[in-house]
């Protein structure tokens, strides 16, 4: 056996883990559905479709509109940038080992005019920014609006604001440290290189950590204060999809119940699991739902629901965006598997 497949093969193995994560979660997501409460679930009140749809589009074009905010010096087109994330964020949703961020940085990076460390440093900025948006929105939404610490239940245990609030200001500090200290960082990593440069995890620290550095150098004060802001927006509006789908089926619940959903299902990719991130998200969802009052089985269709919208909007638009450019390279009837074939075995990360 030759040593790629062998590789190959290993990396089939890492497969089962995930699913098997995945199919935990959703079977405890799914056992509390009852074929008479599914068929009862209705859309109460259409209106909110195309509020749902227009959040849709309007947090991922501001994604893609962060995204191209980074690349300036490239001269990177919006179009170009809108095409490529939404691509590789399909991508995600379907294929392993979120092989649509291979893509984006080795593939694609040519459609930016950016060389591949450079894109692989935006989409590291990009998940802090996520990170640390995602922890400060959930210390929020686990607040009273008295200011008094109202804590969410999940499986009978209490997850507390002040536990998520010291995470979140770790997550800050961190992040503070990288937006406005980066030429610091990147001067301490340049001497731990020159001094322990031969050690493989400080070669494999560089490799990210440098390109980061240097890309959140390139930005103004007022570029990394308009990210952060961006950034707001865009978990805003996917926030405001969790609360129009709520409103939409006509669930009976203060509106913290799916700003918690939309909080902890994102955070749940973090989890290892399947493509999509099937299971985590479900369950997530619907134990932010029940914490605030709704029953397990309209948690669990709520939640589903709500993964199938986002889900399909993403996967749908970033689909057609791959065929479309594969038709106009000429390379349509070209099988996917000879381009991901060029794709190296793993990311620079440590």
């Amino acid at each position: 056996m030759s040593e790629k497949a062998s590789g190959n093969k290993r990396s089939y193995w890492k497969l089962i883990p995930g699913f098997g994560i995945s199919a935990f979660f959703l079977w405890r997501t799914l056992k509390s559905i009852r074929l008479d409460r599914l068929q009862s679930m209705r859309v109460e009140h259409p209106a909110w479709l195309p509020v749902i749809i227009a959040f849709v589009a309007a947090g991922y074009t501001l994604r893609a509109y962060r995204w191209y905010f980074m690349l300036r010096s490239s001269q990177a087109s919006f179009g170009a940038c809108f095409r490529v994330l939404l691509t590789s964020l399909a991508a995600n949703n379907i294929l392993p080992f979120r092989i649509g961020d291979f893509m984006r940085i080795f593939a694609y990076a040519p459609d930016v005019n950016a060389p591949s460390s450079t894109v692989f440093s935006t989409v590291i900025l990009e998940r802090l920014l996520d990170i640390f948006t995602l922890f400060a929105f959930l210390t929020a939404g686990l607040w009273g609006l008295h200011g008094a610490a109202n804590p969410a239940s999940f499986h009978n245990h209490a997850l507390s604001a002040h536990i998520v609030g010291g995470i979140t200001v770790l997550a800050a500090l961190g992040l503070g440290l990288l937006l406005f200290g980066a030429t610091l960082l990147q001067r301490l990593m340049e001497k731990l290189v020159a001094k322990y440069g031969n050690h493989p995890r400080t070669k494999k620290l560089s490799e990210w950590a440098l390109p980061l550095f240097d890309a959140v150098a390139h930005l103004s004060f007022i570029g990394r204060i308009w990210l952060l802001v961006v950034s707001v927006v865009v978990w805003s509006c996917e926030s405001m999809i969790f609360i129009a789908t709520a409103a939409a089926l006509g669930l009976v619940t203060h509106a913290r119940g799916p700003f918690l959903a939309a909080v902890l299902s994102n955070l749940s990719f973090l989890v290892p699991s399947a493509p999509g991130g099937v299971g985590p998200f479900e369950i997530t969802a619907k134990q932010a739902m029940m914490s605030q009052g709704v029953d397990g089985g309209g948690a669990a269709v709520y939640a589903l629901l709500v993964h199938i919208i986002v889900f399909f909007a993403v996967t749908g638009v970033g689909g057609i965006a791959f065929l479309l450019h594969r038709k106009e390279r000429g390379s349509l009837t070209k099988p996917l598997s000879e381009d991901l074939a060029t794709l190296p075995a793993e990311l620079p990360a440590p």
